[in-house]
This record gives structure tokens, C-alpha cells and sequence, in this order.
């Protein structure tokens, strides 16, 4: 089936690094009545993908493909829009363009908020085990077996600077990373099936705009957004601030959130921040 066999400008996703609002932006639109939001919805399934796309492992995707569908589908039967936020999805984005027609939100967010946020949740906690780091590695350590799945890791020469960095450096690769290779998926779509949002400007305003752009009229009064905006959908407690980075977690940062930082306007200048 192909994307003209799906409704014009009822489905789309919103993808990123995760910590960057895509929980927020799900119970946003979870408040619109004609708009079927979830959050994450088959994790399994979706970074077994990511795995496979990040690596470079040739799959059929059909299998990924069929399961959105089903989901896709049962939106539809009872809403006039499907909405999907997750970043297991962000490696996905040609496959679900050129499937459904989709349209797509990058979220974005200060790195080293986003990396201050995966200390506090663990990330990169462990030592990862490989041998060969040309090869796509095998289970690691991890509570959860998806968990491992979309934990991706350099590979090549990259690995083993990569695997000597502090969990600083570390994270700060993955912030850029994958922010990269969602722009460079995005050079191969047409320019109106995707936008940029940056976490700290997503006001009322905003949403009012991305409404427009997906193609749905919004219902959200700015005092529910506001409302929901003040929880914090999803926000950690404790976490370590950047004040308490060494000048070794500082040079690695810096170094590794350069070029997409500097391509979304981002201060990442460890110096100029703590002010």
C-alpha cells in the first residue's frame, strides 16, 4: 500500500533525542477530541527499527510498516487524525513518508539540558561491551531489552574515543547524533511535511501553528495548554547541574554538540551558560 492510499494531512509524527518535549506535545493534542495521540505506542517493534537503520543493517521493513498501519488505521476508524510522539521513531522518517504521506515534528531542546536529563536517568551508566566495532553489537546490560535496542553507539574508529569519554561526552554525541541524521532525513522529504520546534519556544502560539501545519483545527484554550505546560509532563527531579562538570566533561561537550548547535542557534558554551 502506498502513501496515496492514506487521507491527506491526517497523519503525522513527532521524533527527537527524548527529554526534549515529545511527552509534553502527546498530552497536548491528547486533548484535542479529533486527534488519537499516543505516546510511544510500540517500542519493541520501533527500536528494533532504529537498531537497524542506526547500524546499517539491510531488513525488510514491511514488518515495521504493517504494524503502523494496524495502529494508523485504528485512529482513524474513530478520530479524523493520527498523531504519534516518540523518538524510537526518529531513524524512521523516510519509511513512514514514503509510506503514509506523514508529517513530521523534530523537537528539540538545549543540550545540555537534554544531557544533564539522561544523567539523572542513567544513561551510558555501564560499560559497553564489544569487540569488533565495526560490527553492530550484540545485548548489552540494560533493564529493558528495547532500552538496549535504542541506546545507540558510534561505530568505527569513532568507538573507541567514544567508549573512553565520560558519560558527559557520551551523551553529548547521541544529542548530535541523532539530531543530524533527523536533519539529514529530512533534506530527502519535501520541505512542507517537516518543521523544527525548539522546547523553549513552544508557546500557546506556537501550538497554534503547528495545528495549522499538521493540518487540524486546534480546541486547546491557552489555559489548558498553560495548565498542562506548568506540570511538566514527564520532568525529572535532582538533576545534576552543569556547574558540577569537570573540565574534561566540558571539553567533550563542547566538542561534540558543535555542529548541530551551532546549525539550531543553541549556546553550548559551558562558560556563557553557567552565567
Amino acid at each position: 500500500m502506498s502513501s496515496s492510499d492514506f487521507p491527506e494531512d491526517r497523519i503525522a509524527f513527532a521524533v527527537g533525542t527524548g527529554r526534549c518535549g515529545t511527552k509534553f506535545i502527546c498530552r497536548v493534542l491528547e486533548l484535542e477530541k479529533s486527534v488519537a495521540s499516543v505516546h510511544e505506542r510500540n517500542p519493541p517493534s520501533d527500536t528494533f527499527h532504529r537498531y537497524c537503520k542506526w547500524y546499517g543493517i539491510s531488513v525488510d521493513h514491511e514488518g515495521f510498516l504493517a504494524a503502523k498501519k494496524r495502529e494508523i488505521e485504528s485512529d482513524l476508524e474513530t478520530f479524523d487524525y493520527s498523531f504519534e510522539s516518540s523518538a524510537y521513531l526518529s531513524l524512521s522518517v523516510i519509511e513512514l513518508y514514503e509510506r503514509f504521506n506523514a508529517k513530521f515534528i523534530l523537537l528539540v531542546r538545549k543540550p545540555h539540558e537534554v544531557v544533564a536529563s539522561y544523567l539523572r536517568k542513567g544513561w551510558y551508566d555501564k560499560p559497553f561491551v564489544r569487540s569488533n566495532p565495526d560490527l553492530p553489537p550484540t545485548t548489552q546490560d540494560c533493564e529493558l531489552f528495547h532500552h538496549f535496542l535504542g541506546r545507540i553507539v558510534p561505530s568505527g574508529e569513532k568507538f573507541t574515543v567514544w567508549q573512553n569519554m565520560s558519560r558527559v561526552g557520551k551523551l553529548a554525541w547521541y544529542w548530535n547524533a541523532l539530531n543530524a541524521k533527523v536533519i539529514e532525513q529530512f533534506s530527502h522529504i519535501p520541505a512542507d511535511r517537516w518543521r523544527i520546534q525548539k522546547l523553549e519556544d513552544f508557546s500557546y502560539e506556537q501550538y497554534l501553528n503547528i495545528a495549522g501545519f499538521l493540518g487540524f483545527k486546534p480546541t486547546v484554550s491557552a489555559r489548558q495548554f498553560d495548565a498542562l505546560a506548568a506540570t511538566r509532563p514527564n520532568a525529572l527531579d535532582n538533576i545534576p547541574s552543569i556547574a558540577s562538570w569537570n573540565s574534561t566533561e566540558i571539553q567533550e561537550f563542547e566538542t561534540e554538540v558543535a555542529p548541530v548547535a551551532d546549525y539550531f542557534g543553541y549556546e553550548y558554551r559551558i562558560s556563557q551558560l553557567v552565567q
